[in-house]
Order: C-alpha cells, then sequence, then structure tokens
C-alpha cells in the first residue's frame, strides 16, 4: 500500500518521467546528473531548515504575533516539506515511502493545534498517554501536561485516563444545568447563594449512561483486582495549569476507592468546584468568563507516597542557574498549601545537581491517606521531624528530570512529585512557572536615610517588592470579607482562598508557607509583593497598622506608616501572555525538536521521525548516503574514496573531475592527492597544528553527554558503516556535508581564477549542550566570520553566511580559516559558560590560540 498523498504520488510520478524516464533507478547515471537531483533537494533542505528556524525563533522568543502569521508561516513550511519529500522519493527510489505517513501525521497535529474552531471529539474517556497539547480541549490543561511528559523516557506518569470535556457537556445537559450556568454570565456580583445551589445541583446529579459505562470500562482496565487500590480525582479544566495557573481553585479529591460509585461522587465533586466563590473570583480577576469554562477530570492511580514536594526547575526568586526543590513526609497537600515547615533545597540547573543551599524545616505534621478515604494531618514521628527528606540520589534524580521536563515544554515549569516507598519518583502535574526579572520590584526607591526599620522579618521570599497599608490579619477565609482595598494581608498560614483578595492586596506577610505553594503560585502571577515562613507576623504586627513592606530576597523590612515614595501604586499589571498564545507556542513541540541524532540507532528511521525537524534530519542524512552508495556500489560512473586524513574526519569524496588525483580504482586518497582547490584549502585548516583537539572537553551534562561527543571521532572507516561527511568535488568546486557529534555544517563554495564565481555558502546549526550555549558558539562563529567579511544571519542556535566576488587567493585564505573554525569548535559550546567567554574565545581564535 503507497501511503502517500495523491498529490505527492503525483508529483513523483512526474517527476521521474522528466528526469529518469521509465527506468529510474534501474540504469546506470551519469553522476552528474545524479548530483544535480541532490542539490535540488539539498536547495529545499535549506529552505526548510530556515522556515523551521524562524518559526522557532518567532515562537520560542518575544515576539507578538497572531493566528494569521502562524497559519501563514505553517502553510509556507508545510508545501515547502511537500515538494522536498517528492524530489527526495525521486532520489531514492521511493524507498522510504512511510515519511508520507510521518509527515501527514505531523501536519494532522499540528492544524488541530493552529485551528479556531476545532471540534472536540466524541471520545468520553481518553486514556492518560494519548492526553496529548492536541487534544487539549478533550483532556484540559493539567492532564495535557501530564500526557506530554509521558514522550520523555526517563520520566514516570501514574497510569490513569481523563473523562473527557464531552463527559462534562453530557453531564450538565442531562442535569438540566447548561441554562442554570448560562444565568450566571450576566454581568454584576454573583450571589454566593447561587453558586452554592449550584453546586449542590452538580453533586446531586446523575451520570449520563453512556459516561457512567466508558469510566466503569476505563477502570476496569486500570484495577487488576489483586489489591484494594485507590485512585486521585483531579481537576483538568481546558486552560487550566496554563499561562493562567488556576493553582489551588478548583478540587482534588485523593484516596478515593477504585470502585465505580465512589469515582461517580469524586467526579462531581471535583466538576462542582468549578463553581465555588473562589474560582469565580479568580476567573474574574483575570479577565476570563467562568461560565465558558469545561472541565475534564483526570483519574490517576494513587501514589503510596512516602514524601512528596514540588520542584521549581528555575529559582522564582531570580537566581539565577538555580531550580528549588521543597519536600516533605507523606503527601504534598501540606506543601501546596503551604502547611508545612518543608525541607528547602537550592540546586544548581546542572545535572550534577550540585548543592547551593540546604534548609531543613520542622515538619512537625503530615497529610497522610485516611483508613476510609480523603486524607487526615498526623504528627509526624519525632524520628523524622528534622531529618532530611531527601538524599543526594533523589535530589540528583528530581533535578535530571525538572530540567527535561523544561526542556520538553520550552519554559520553566512548577512540577509536583511524589516517591513511593521503593523510592520511584513520579511525576503528578507540570505547569508553567511564571518568572519576573530580578528588576521588576514594585518599588522605586529606598527607604529615606535614616528612617527606622519597625521590623524586620526572616523569611522566603516569593515575590520581591514593596507595598503600603493597612495591616489585616485573616484567622480563617471567612475573615477575608472584610478585607480592605490596598490592606497588607497577615496570616498563620499561606492559602489559595487568598485568591479573592489579591487583586487589592498591597503585600502579603505569613508565618508559615513555601515559596512552592498554590497561594505562592497566584502571588507571582498577579505580582504581590509575598513573604512566607516569616515566623512571627501575626504576633508582632496588629489590626489596622499602618505600615509600608519592603521584601527582599531573604527578608521583609517594616516600617510604620505609609511612604508612598516607595510604592509604584501597585501589582494589577496586565497579564502579558494569553492562553492561546501558549497553545499556538506549543505547536513548536512537532516542529522544532531533534530526536533523530545518532544514524546508527535502530530507530533512525522513517517511523522514528516524530517531529519535522525529524524529517528534515532523517532526509539529508539518507541524501547523503544515496550519493555514497551510489558511488561505492558502481550505480555511477563516479567513485566514492574514503579521505586518509592526520585527523578522524570520516570524509567521503566523490569527485566530479579534477577534485582528486588518483590511480584507477583506488579507495582512499590523502592530502597529497586532493587537487581540488577549495577542499585542499578546508582540509589544510582542519589539519592546522592544535586546531582540532582529539581530547574530549568535559560537559557540566556529565559523561552521559561526553560519550555523545566521541562519536564524532570515528577514526577508521569500515564497509559496515556508513559515511555521513561527503565532499562531492572538482577541481574548483566542493559541497561539503560534515556532521561532528550533533553538529552540522554545510559548506558549498566554488575556488576559481574568475572571482565573479567565487563564492562560499556556510550552514552550521545543532550541538550537545543547552540552547544558551549553542547560541553563543553560534555568536562566536558570526563573530569571527565577520571579520572575513561574510554576510550572517542567526536564527536561534543556526547560522548562516554568504561571502562572494573574493579573488582566488583570497578564497583559498578564507576557506583555510573556514577549516580550522571547523576543527575549533567542535567542542567550544561545552566551554562557553557565559557570554564574556564568547568575547574571550573569538580573540583567541583570530590570534591563532586554539586552546580550548
Amino acid at each position: 500500500m503507497n501511503i502517500f498523498t495523491p498529490q505527492i504520488r503525483s508529483g513523483i510520478r512526474d517527476l521521474r518521467r522528466r528526469l529518469f524516464g521509465g527506468t529510474a533507478g534501474r540504469q546506470r547515471r551519469d553522476f552528474k546528473v545524479l548530483f544535480e537531483r541532490f542539490r535540488e533537494v539539498l536547495e529545499l533542505h535549506n529552505t526548510a531548515a530556515d522556515r523551521i528556524a524562524d518559526i522557532g525563533e518567532k515562537l520560542s522568543g518575544e515576539y507578538i504575533f497572531d493566528i494569521v502569521y502562524i497559519r501563514q508561516a505553517y502553510e509556507e513550511l508545510y508545501r515547502t516539506f511537500s515538494a522536498f519529500l517528492e524530489r527526495f522519493s525521486v532520489l531514492t527510489d521511493n524507498c522510504y515511502a512511510e515519511l508520507g505517513s510521518r509527515l501527514e501525521r505531523i501536519d494532522h497535529d499540528v492544524r488541530q493545534l493552529i485551528n479556531e474552531d476545532e471540534t472536540p471529539s466524541d471520545d468520553l474517556v481518553v486514556p492518560l498517554v494519548d492526553a496529548r497539547m492536541n487534544r487539549l480541549r478533550d483532556v484540559g490543561g493539567k492532564m495535557a501536561n501530564l500526557g506530554e511528559l509521558g514522550s520523555l523516557p526517563e520520566i514516570t506518569i501514574p497510569q490513569g485516563f481523563v473523562i473527557t470535556t464531552r463527559s462534562f457537556d453530557e453531564f450538565m445537559s442531562l442535569n438540566r444545568l447548561t441554562d442554570k450556568i448560562a444565568d450566571l454570565s450576566v454581568p454584576g456580583e454573583i450571589d454566593p447563594a447561587t453558586l452554592a445551589a449550584l453546586r449542590s445541583a452538580v453533586c446531586s446529579g446523575a451520570l449520563p449512561p453512556g459516561v457512567r459505562d466508558a469510566v466503569t470500562g476505563a477502570l476496569a482496565g486500570m484495577v487488576d483486582g489483586t489489591s484494594h487500590q485507590l485512585l486521585a480525582v483531579r481537576s483538568s479544566a481546558v486552560g487550566e495549569d496554563g499561562e493562567y495557573s488556576f493553582a489551588g481553585q478548583f478540587e482534588t479529591v485523593l484516596n478515593v476507592p477504585a470502585d465505580a460509585a465512589s469515582l461517580a461522587e469524586a467526579y462531581k465533586t471535583v466538576i462542582a468546584s468549578l463553581f465555588s466563590d473562589r474560582a469565580f473570583h479568580y476567573c474574574k480577576t483575570i479577565g476570563c468568563n467562568p461560565t465558558g469554562i469545561r472541565m475534564a477530570v483526570g483519574v490517576i492511580r494513587m501514589i503510596d507516597a512516602a514524601a512528596s514536594g514540588v520542584a521549581y526547575s528555575s529559582d522564582p526568586g531570580g537566581t539565577e542557574g538555580q531550580m528549588l526543590i521543597n519536600a516533605t513526609w507523606g503527601l504534598g497537600t501540606s506543601v501546596v498549601e503551604g502547611q508545612v515547615d518543608a525541607d528547602s533545597y537550592r540546586i544548581a540547573r546542572s545535572p550534577q545537581a550540585v548543592m547551593c543551599e540546604r534548609r531543613i524545616g520542622a515538619k512537625e505534621t503530615m497529610v497522610v491517606p485516611a483508613l476510609h478515604g480523603g486524607t487526615t494531618v498526623m504528627k509526624t514521628p519525632d524520628a523524622i521531624v528534622n531529618k532530611a527528606v531527601l538524599d543526594d540520589r533523589a535530589l540528583t534524580t528530581l533535578a535530571t528530570q525538572a530540567l527535561s521536563i523544561e526542556g520538553l515544554f520550552h519554559r520553566p515549569q512548577d512540577i509536583e512529585w511524589a516517591i513511593d516507598r521503593s523510592g520511584a519518583i513520579t511525576i503528578l502535574q507540570t505547569r508553567p512557572l511564571p518568572l519576573r526579572p530580578a528588576a521588576e520590584t514594585g518599588a522605586t526607591g529606598a527607604a529615606p536615610a535614616g528612617l527606622p526599620v519597625f521590623q524586620t522579618f526572616s523569611g522566603i521570599s516569593v515575590r520581591r517588592g514593596a507595598g503600603a497599608g493597612t495591616v489585616f490579619i485573616a484567622a480563617s477565609p471567612d475573615d477575608l470579607d472584610r478585607f480592605p482595598k490596598g490592606g497588607v494581608l497577615v496570616s498563620r498560614h499561606d492559602s489559595s482562598h487568598f485568591i479573592r483578595v489579591m487583586p487589592y492586596a498591597s503585600a502579603i506577610l505569613t508565618d508559615q508557607g513555601t515559596p512552592t505553594s498554590h497561594m505562592a503560585s497566584l502571588c507571582r502571577e498577579f505580582r504581590v509583593p509575598t513573604l512566607v515562613n516569616c515566623g512571627s507576623a501575626t504576633t508582632v504586627l496588629r489590626n489596622g497598622q499602618e505600615i509600608t513592606v519592603m521584601i527582599k530576597e531573604k527578608e521583609a523590612q517594616v516600617y510604620e506608616g505609609i511612604l508612598r515614595d516607595l510604592v509604584d501604586g501597585g501589582n494589577n499589571e496586565a497579564i502579558e501572555e494569553l492562553y492561546e498564545f501558549r497553545k499556538k507556542k506549543f505547536l513548536l513541540r512537532y516542529i522544532l525538536p531533534l530526536h533523530l541524532v545518532d544514524p546508527f540507532r535502530d530507530d533512525f528511521t522513517p517511523n522514528g521521525c516524530s517531529t519535522l525537524h525529524d524529517i528534515l534530519r532523517f532526509i539529508h542524512e539518507k541524501m547523503v548516503m544515496k550519493l555514497v552508495s551510489a558511488a561505492e556500489q558502481g550505480l555511477t560512473d563516479r567513485t566514492a574514496v574514503h579521505l586518509d586524513l592526520p585527523v578522524p574526519a570520516g570524509i567521503v569524496a566523490i569527485d566530479l573531475g579534477g577534485g582528486l588525483s588518483l590511480p584507477e580504482h583506488a579507495k582512499t586518497a590523502t592530502m597529497d592527492s586532493v587537487s581540488s582547490v577549495p577542499l585542499r584549502a578546508v582540509l589544510a585548516g582542519m589539519t592546522h597544528p592544535g586546531a582540532w583537539h582529539t581530547e574530549v572537553v568535559a560537559l557540566h551534562a556529565g559523561d552521559l553527554l561526553a560519550g555523545m561527543m566521541k562519536l564524532a571521532d570515528i577514526t577508521a572507516p569500515s564497509a559496515s558503516m556508513p559515511m555521513t561527511n561527503l565532499a562531492v568535488v572538482s577541481r574548483e568546486y566542493l559541497n561539503l556535508s560534515l556532521k561532528f557529534g550533533y553538529h552540522f555544517t554545510l559548506l558549498d563554495c566554488y575556488c576559481s581564477p574568475n572571482r565573479t564565481n567565487n563564492h562560499v555558502y556556510f550552514r552550521f546549526s545543532g550541538g550537545a549542550t543547552d540552547l544558551t550555549k549553542r547560541s553563543r558558539r553560534v555568536r562566536l562563529i558570526e563573530s569571527i566570520l565577520t571579520t572575513f567579511g561574510f554576510v550572517c544571519q542567526i536564527q536561534g542556535a543556526v547560522i548562516t553566511a554568504r561571502i562572494s566576488n573574493r579573488d582566488e587567493d583570497e578564497m583559498i585564505a578564507i576557506l583555510n580559516s573556514i577549516g580550522r573554525l571547523l576543527a575549533y569548535t567542535r567542542q567550544l559550546d561545552a566551554v562557553l559558560h557565559n557570554d564574556e567567554s564568547v568575547e574571550r574565545y573569538t580573540g583567541n581564535f583570530l590570534r591563532g590560540d586554539y586552546r580550548l
């Protein structure tokens, strides 16, 4: 069965007739013809790569764009890929027809994200492993995020399924609640009694028969019947855990018996929380219509947690290069609700998990499963109250996983996790972590000199800044009804109920709490200066007292009176990123990541392509190998020879004429046999003393990536090992494709006595380190090439450079420098630890110092 689309099949047939007649692939071809076809595919490859880089740069950065740009950019990208695939199929005699179905699958997923009028599916339940961002409208934000984590082999997520938004619609319709919800959209304040009646109606409602049967079937597939199993039933509203977190606004029901009746009651409890007072207050604050929210519900296997907590993949306090992990014994409820003095670990953002700061909290209580469902709070056994929850091994694993999750979503993450009795780590939730620049403090000046400080509280900064107002001490959520606008909220514990007054609070101080709680997430989201765990604010401060609070990294300084000069007028700035922006950014998941890196792995196949970048990489590898194998198997009038060089570059050369001086049937060539002017110049640079480093540079990512770097150094070609570094040459022409480890370079150049014909096209991308270091290396390459007169363009970690109309001697010198640059930069990203190192290594190279 041919799985290309009709348009692609028609294009392939037409191209074959025009190029090769009816016997394509069955006769010997002149290599020049084959190479021209290769260059056609290569040109489309470069166009596709440029479009991928452009979309990646726009959607990953700070650009403002709308759906019109996204649609146009993707349509251009898709058309380029379709043409690219047609010509590649002609070049390779349709040997990789499966690529057509991979392209169509990726296209389907991307278009689901792009289309504004997408219709939710008819599915009533969806397995958690299938709950991905392309099904956001079906499974909601929280479960879509969790389902995406299933694509990371190092991450464990719970077994479970999602009761979809279609089930929600059917439940509301059957129980005649749809009209009642619509009545709530009338402008003005909502009567709490109206919301309470609606919650009661939800809890007394009946599940539609189809929903009940689907849920019962999914539950039977998850429960093995060998032991008493428990469930966690969690909200997953469309839009939840996106740009707006909804942190703590909806219910989670823990420790639910794994039977249909108990699950149905928990399901209704979660749905009812959509109509809670605090959820409506939150929606009003962010300008969202609460009546338009549709609720999916996640049903996951309960983890028998020995310890739980939250990991922030970046420090929200602004400390660069660090992440934050909070941990406590038992279930994580006490951490996210700020009810316990949890352990706090600040760790360097590297897989070695270097400890920067460790604080062991007095974990006097812990939340555990109750005997007959639900949870209960118990006194922590004395032996572990002051004992560290996490050892170095667990911290290293959590830190590594946090960075992987951040890499998947392309932004810092707020991650909930649990460790079971065997020590296995399970990720329970992840959502975007709002970060603000350290300079964005909400304060406009320093306190006047000599002004006495009334009180200094030591604690943990959630958000730095200044606030001034009347102290209001809240002992219970009911007290919030009397909160004065512009007041300073003071409480014993932090609580997500504070959302009711958060838009009006100038600052928040709590005696206990953690920077990873739901309330902390909301404070960062709404930019309220906040200090938690300050110990005695409720006893030192008094109701009605007028104060000014300046919150710094680890303390809050309190001044008596209202100091207006210190406060810039509030914290109610507009939220910069919208939900739709986040959804569109996520289409990068299907375009930008590169998984197919090593062609020697078993999964380097068409079916292994999960992104457009993977397809691009696969086609490039196979079209290069098509030329090599055609020459090696005698299918052309040209022969492929291996270059025997002083450095292990692993290059195969194919001579179009005049590029190599070799006896007939020779299989290898030395530098002395190279008569191609541009290739000889590049090789002279690559073999320049000191430019090529045979030792592996130590990477911060550890021994694994160091081992990956060694893959590039193939010291001896073998008949069974395809060579991916290819030089197609004539006396005056060179087309060079290089892969060193995870770095990809394309060089196309002409070097002759006629300067008007001379040109160099240079393209460099890839790397084994993080995007920051790869981008630094690209800037270094740009600085060096600009010195030689190149015109450069950078998109993300990709650089394209061009130069032309230079005389032959200058071209030879430029190509020699490019050869040295290729050798020098192979592992350079590993040592570019800061921006200053870019300037230093650029200067070193230009002075002829190639030491790393």
